[in-house]
């Protein structure tokens, strides 16, 4: 027996699906597992003025503020993959994105070179200071803030997937926008097949296999907006507070779901030759690269070991 629900939350609709042979106990593990994320979007949402995120946003510049574990947990992996690639995934992009009016999705526009120069000092994830042993995250600059976008859906997805293994469910998928991980598999399968979709919206999409594991894309497509024929996204390099050129997307696959988001976001920053050394051995990835003289011309790239279907 398969259920699936989906819900708005986390700024997208997440799909729960899973499988077994009692009804009661799948619908009650479901609801669960929905719980679980709306729990993690109360404390980490950027856009609710009353989450424990945004409480840290307005007072961490004065003292420091005390954390839940989970808040703290997500910001200390948020924090040590920006160490690992260098800056490419930073949390501290919000004033970017609200520069640019990416995190509203409304009011798109170009800054000016004086207004990125104003915001770009405040954009570095050294910037934030955690303390393990009273959980405490202080600013060390009066301006910064958090936008855990690029984490906290993933984190979400793998709260709802240990929710209900915990329910005793062992074959499921939770999908939340382009994040998603799988647990078991579907009854007579030997994997779960998703579909990637087509950064130019032609239908062109990829077959992909997951046992076990997680899948993000981070994409050019979605949030996006054009001015004279060139596309700006709302992927924002932290080092420079320009949307990426050149990358339609980046599929990444990993063990947890919050190693697929963060991971999905630094490697579209990075572009493909700055992220196979990072992610070789450790993950699998697929780029989708626009052409410069026809942007609507579509290459990939991918690891040896990135499970895509062969095109039919």
């Amino acid at each position: 027996m398969l259920i699936r629900r989906a819900q708005p939350a986390m700024g997208t609709y997440v799909t729960v699906s899973a499988y077994g042979s009692n009804h009661l106990r799948l619908q009650d593990a479901i609801s669960a597992a929905f719980k679980a994320i709306h729990e993690v979007d109360e404390r980490m949402s950027v856009h609710r003025p009353d989450s424990e995120l945004s409480r840290v946003n307005a007072e961490a510049a004065r003292q420091p503020v005390k954390v839940s574990p989970e808040l703290f947990h997500v910001l200390a992996a948020a924090l040590d993959i920006s160490k690992t690639t260098r800056g490419a995934f930073d949390v501290t992009t919000r004033p970017l994105t609200d520069l640019w009016g990416f995190l509203w999705k409304k009011n798109y526009r170009l800054p000016t070179a004086s207004e990125l120069e104003r915001v770009l000092p405040l954009v570095n994830f050294e910037l934030i200071e955690l303390d393990p042993a009273n959980r405490t995250v202080r600013f060390l600059r009066e301006g910064v803030s958090i936008d855990l976008g690029g984490i906290a859906k993933g984190y979400a997805v793998d709260r709802a997937l240990e929710t209900l293994a915990a329910a005793g469910i062992t074959n499921a998928m939770v999908k939340a926008g382009g994040d998603l991980r799988v647990i078991g598999l579907p009854p007579g399968q030997e994997h779960w097949t998703v579909f990637l979709e087509d950064p130019n919206k032609r239908g062109a999409r990829i077959q992909v296999r997951l046992r076990d594991a997680a899948l993000s894309t981070s994409g050019d497509y979605e949030n996006f907006f054009e001015v004279n024929g060139t596309r700006y996204s709302h992927i924002l390099d932290p080092r420079t507070g320009m949307p990426v050129q050149g990358v339609a997307a980046c599929t990444l696959v990993a063990p947890t779901c919050m190693e697929s988001d963060a991971w999905a976001t630094a490697c579209m920053i990075l572009g493909p030759d700055g992220s196979f050394s990072l992610i070789t051995n450790r993950f699998s990835a697929r780029f989708t690269l626009r052409s410069k003289a026809r942007p609507d011309r579509l290459e990939t790239i991918e690891t040896a070991d990135f499970p895509a279907l062969p095109n039919p």
